[in-house]
Parts: structure tokens; sequence; C-alpha cells
């Protein structure tokens, strides 16, 4: 009987727990420094900023070395949570089978300050072949994005084995 209730509180204790939007940000960070196509499309960090009007934003920063300027450049997306509709992995933009994010909003209302323009959605550029971890950060995004009130069903695989 102990063994019994030993068994179950572990299990209650593992169940409860949850990342929390810090840890959360520092896992996805890190795994997209790590995973991110650093070479071509560049890196990508996320980070939560608060503006006394919209509330908590997200801010993506695409970090990508430029040879002709033979300097870092630096691209920035903001959005609030809420208008994200999807996340979603597709191979749309490779000729090989590597899967790439897109995030998504029925509407634009994704931010690109250097352009002074909203787009619909965009992309964080993978390294080939690593297609598993693509889906786990995937699974990151769709859980930060929870955390911060706008809870998106993950895409379904239409066509698995």
């Amino acid at each position: 009987m102990k063994i019994l209730i030993s068994i179950f509180l572990i299990l209650s204790t593992a169940l409860i727990y949850s990342q929390t939007r810090e840890e959360t940000l520092d896992w996805l960070n890190l795994k997209l420094e790590e995973f991110g196509d650093n070479q071509i499309m560049g890196t990508y960090q996320i980070s939560i900023k608060k503006d006394d009007n919209y509330g908590d934003y997200l801010l993506f920063v695409r970090k990508s070395w430029n040879p002709l300027l033979n300097r870092n450049t630096y691209q920035y997306y903001s959005f609030v949570p809420e208008v994200v509709s999807k996340i979603y992995l597709s191979t749309k933009n490779r000729t090989n089978s590597t899967l790439d994010i897109f995030i998504r909003s029925d509407t634009e209302d994704i931010y690109v300050p250097e352009d002074d323009e909203f787009v619909s959605e965009f992309t964080i550029s993978m390294k080939n072949g690593h297609n598993e971890i693509t889906n786990r950060i995937q699974k990151g995004l769709l859980h930060l994005l929870n955390l911060m009130g706008n809870n998106i069903e993950p895409q379904k695989e239409l066509f698995t084995n």
C-alpha cells in the first residue's frame, strides 16, 4: 500500500510541474541558437517585452551574417501572443526534407519595424537534418503562447505511418 501511495505522489507531482515562461523562453533560445540555420538564414532569439498599451508581447530577433557588409545584420518581428493563429512546420521553402517553423497570423498583425509594415507570417529556418528538434521547438513555442494566454491547437499530422 505504501508503494502504491508513493508512486501516486510521484506521478501527481510530475504532472503538476510545468515549465514557467522564463524556463520555456530560455530553452527555446538555447535550441534556436544551436539548431537555427546560422550560416544562411541566421539564428533567432526570443524575448518577452512589456508595453503600457498592449501588455506583454514577443520580440523575435533574427541575426545573420552579411558577407557583403562584413557584419551581422538584424531583423525584428514583434506581436502580441493573441494574434498568432498557427505555428506549423513545413518544407515549402526547401528543396530537401528539412522542416522550418512558420508563425502565422490570420491578419497582418506581426510588426516588422525596419520595413515599417505588418505581415501575416514569418519563418524560422532550421539546420538540415534536425526535424525532431524542430518539432520540439514548435511544441515549445506553442507552450510559450499557451502560458501567455493563447491556446493554439498543434497541427495535425495528416500523413503518418
